[in-house]
């Protein structure tokens, strides 16, 4: 298991590589993403293609398979998550990155069917494709409980979640700002969630 505090930098770092790779292109491809590169930050990292209209997982780091509770990999994104308006606003987040060549800052709530409320936040940087590999969005997620957590909850069944806030991001700076903002008032609005 791994504290909060050793991996709030996690967001940092997934963008300053992914600033550093892409040098003077407004994204790169995923042909230039070197997971050896991103070892330590690995387990908090998703890779997710986009193919026709629809997001599917491609990558999963093990940190957030612990926290789903299982592994999605291959699986459409969003398939056990609710509601779908919920769902919308998080791959609209993936389209946004993508369609503006540009790093999005999410935070969202859940809450699992075993009723464990629990805070995420989530760095998405776009990767063009190229004759490999589709468009896609790498992201490091970081998730926190607000509460006492269940034995074994699994995310992944149909958990109920809310966008709470979303932000271009356009410089480290504004990176950690919004990941400490972030880990200060995190499970604050769990008292309203519902």
């Amino acid at each position: 298991m791994w504290s909060l505090d050793a991996v709030l930098s996690h967001h940092s770092d997934l963008y300053k590589y992914w600033n550093a790779v892409r040098g003077t292109r407004a994204m790169p491809p995923r042909s230039d993403i070197d997971p050896m590169d991103i070892i330590k930050i690995l387990p908090f990292v998703g890779l997710i293609e986009r193919r026709d209209d629809r997001y599917f997982w491609r990558l999963i780091g093990t940190a957030i398979v612990d926290h789903f509770g299982r592994d999605l990999t291959g699986e459409p994104y969003g398939a056990h998550f609710s509601p779908a308006a919920f769902v919308a606003a998080t791959t609209a987040t993936f389209d946004a990155a993508l369609d503006q060549e540009a790093p999005f800052f999410d935070e969202f709530i859940y809450r699992s069917l075993q009723g464990a409320p629990h805070a995420v936040s989530r760095l998405v940087c776009p990767l063009a494709s190229d004759g490999a590999h589709p468009p896609m969005v790498i992201h490091t997620r970081i998730h926190r409980y607000c509460s006492v957590v269940p034995e074994r909850s699994s995310v992944a069944d149909q958990a109920w979640g809310e966008l709470k806030n979303r932000w271009q991001i356009s410089s480290l700076e504004e990176v950690e700002q919004r990941t400490e903002e972030w880990a200060r008032v995190a499970c604050s609005p769990v008292a309203n969630f519902s």
